[in-house]
């Protein structure tokens, strides 16, 4: 019996963030050779030499261009053998993806070959929310989803991400499955956090329309380059958004005295030192399949100011979060304006520390106790 790990994207592009950095985590915390690397070649898959594992959790503890020259090295069709599953064998499939080729692949399997396979479900927005994607690349998602509606076996980043699968692929109320709660640990060691801050917000992800974006700077328009000593950041690519929010935001931080700064490629280093010393981060959007930054944020002791639509905060206490009750400018304006008092925002900095929040290391615990093989057991009794 052996559990194997899909790489096929990841090895395409071995980076350390989005979805990639979900498949790195679990290499990294997987015990030694209790995971097989596997990669779809053609119409079948091929195994890959076990030092990949190793080469991946390289990357993701040193972050070394050497350890991604590596494992696109030994991630070569070349360097693989052609894989034939056993009858108890799994596959995990903790990758995205709307490849034609690949969907076909899981397709043509059986009922009985596809019960071999576990698929780590992040949401499905585009079927849920399609007016905040592009038509073009929601219409691409539909093969995957039809080929998880199809699946036997799925875990899930959040409850609300199952009831969705459910509701929407299975069209049943009824759900079953395991919740694979993400990782808050990204950034680095969770350390003592600062109480005196600068009355600087900031807002960590891609700008594009569900993440609200466009609200948050008619919110803090006012407050930007007056007295009130208020500042704004933005850290995150623009992606698919508006020309005019895309224009003032190139605007506002052209502007040295605007009281905004914006950055658009923030390593981890850059993203921690920004949260760390922030009043709050605000994280408003209106559509996720977990919300990661918050718990970062929270994480690095760092109070968030959030919309009620996160599902990785719905799993905590009241501690360190602040609800928007409606999501608009004023509410929101309103909601910021109370960290100015030194009492409200150092509790709430305080409360932080109360969260027992997951990390990667729970993470892939949880994803090899799922998978279920003797090797996932080991390897959970490993990490423990």
């Amino acid at each position: 019996m052996s559990l194997h790990i899909d790489l096929t994207e990841f090895l395409v592009n071995p980076i350390t963030t989005g979805i990639q950095r979900i498949v790195g985590e679990i290499c990294r915390h997987a015990p030694t050779q209790t995971v097989v690397p596997v990669r779809l070649q053609g119409d079948r898959y091929i195994s890959l030499p076990a030092a990949l594992v190793d080469a991946i959790k390289n990357l993701f503890i040193k972050g070394s261009s050497h350890s991604a020259d590596e494992i696109c090295e030994l991630g070569r069709p070349e360097n693989g053998k052609p894989l034939v599953l056993k009858d108890q064998d799994v596959v995990l499939v903790p990758e995205v993806f709307d490849n034609p080729d690949r969907v076909a692949f899981f397709s043509r399997m059986s009922a009985d070959e596809l019960r071999r396979i576990r698929f780590i479900v992040y949401d499905l927005l585009p079927m849920t929310h399609p007016e905040y994607f592009i038509a073009a690349n929601a219409f691409d998602a539909y093969g995957y989803f039809r080929l998880l509606a199809r699946a036997t076996d799925c875990g899930f980043i959040s409850e609300e991400t199952r009831d969705d699968y459910f509701l929407r692929l299975k069209h049943t109320k009824e759900t079953s499955g395991v919740v694979l709660p993400l990782g808050s640990d990204s950034l680095g060691p969770r350390n003592r956090p600062v109480r005196s801050r600068e009355l600087e917000f900031v807002v960590v992800g891609t700008i594009e329309p569900r993440k609200n974006h466009r609200l948050i700077l008619d919110a803090f328009r006012p407050l930007l380059g007056t007295k009130s000593g208020v500042r704004l950041t933005f850290l995150g690519r623009i992606g698919w958004v508006d020309s005019e929010v895309a224009a003032e935001i190139a605007s506002l931080a052209a502007d040295a005295n605007s009281g905004f700064s914006y950055v658009t490629a923030p390593t981890d280093n850059l993203l921690r030192e920004h949260i760390a010393k922030a009043r709050a981060t605000i994280y408003v959007s209106t559509a996720e399949g977990y919300g990661l930054p918050p718990v970062e944020s929270l994480w690095l002791g760092t109070p968030v100011i959030a919309s009620t639509a996160i599902p990785s905060l719905k799993r905590l206490p009241l501690k360190g979060i602040e609800f928007v009750e409606a999501l608009n400018a004023d509410c929101l304006r309103e909601t910021a304006l109370r960290f100015r008092d030194e009492a409200f925002a150092s509790r709430k900095i305080e409360e932080t520390r109360e969260l027992n929040l997951p990390t990667w290391r729970s993470f892939a615990q949880e994803v090899l106790r799922w998978c279920g093989s003797s090797n996932g057991r080991e390897a959970c009794e490993s990490i423990h």
